[in-house]
């Protein structure tokens, strides 16, 4: 890792703890529970991996660290779609069988692969087949957002909205770097800082959904009685 992809790695970590720390002030992981474990996990993952490298900045930690990630972001996804359409039977049944039918693709397609389970292997073939799996299972839930008009937490569109394009360009990044291999690394300088870069973005953008305030939702204007004593409408 070079100077700057350390202080851009470091960013990245400011930016991490900024959001969990909106998400448990603001109470933002009451209503968004594996978000704020997602978060959690990545911000320790993070921190060991940069204040120890010779033991956790290792191909072996960052796969491991990966497999754990994919199984939490699945959980956001069901998670989310749950609490947004559980009010809507007909939301909450086209979910469920959108939801599924992303999961038996993404289970059938990562199995049927039938590599290794090497770190080159990860890198260049089941990682990016399971973080286009994770795109395709937050685009439905979008997508039924918008085709029954459900009304949803502004933190949580933030997020949904936001999340998706990040994981494209993550998922591009992990192809190339995967195509090249680690010896080709230093040649794809400009995919990594990319990666880099576009995950300081986003955490900047959630930092700011994290710690807005929650709006208090509008009440009528008090109206008077005959008797000059102020209701509410």
């Amino acid at each position: 890792m070079t100077t700057v992809q350390a202080w851009i790695a470091y960013a990245g970590i400011l930016g991490l703890a900024i959001v969990l720390a909106g998400v448990v002030v603001r109470g933002r992981y009451r209503t968004w529970c594996f978000l704020a474990l997602f978060l959690a996990a990545t911000l320790v993952s993070s921190v060991t991996m940069m204040a120890w490298p010779g033991r956790f900045y290792t191909k072996g930690f960052w796969q491991g660290k990966e497999t754990a990630l994919n199984f939490i972001r699945f959980a956001m996804a069901l998670e989310l779609a749950y609490r947004t359409f559980r009010a809507f039977p007909g939301a909450l049944a086209t979910a469920r069988w959108a939801l599924l039918f992303v999961l038996a693709v993404t289970f059938t397609v990562v199995v049927a692969w039938g590599g290794g389970a090497d770190y080159r292997s990860f890198l260049g073939a089941v990682q990016p087949r399971v973080l286009n799996g994770s795109i395709w299972l937050f685009t439905p839930i979008a997508a039924i957002i918008l085709w029954y008009r459900i009304p949803v937490d502004h933190f949580h569109k933030s997020v949904l909205l936001s999340y998706v394009p990040f994981l494209l360009i993550f998922t591009v990044c992990m192809n190339v770097l995967g195509s090249v291999g680690p010896a080709g690394w230093d040649r794809a300088w400009s995919v990594r800082y990319l990666n880099q870069l576009a995950y300081v973005g986003l955490m900047i953008y959630w930092g700011r959904a994290a710690w807005r305030r929650v709006e208090e939702p509008a009440r009528p204007p008090a109206r008077r009685t005959d008797l000059g004593e102020a209701v509410s409408a």
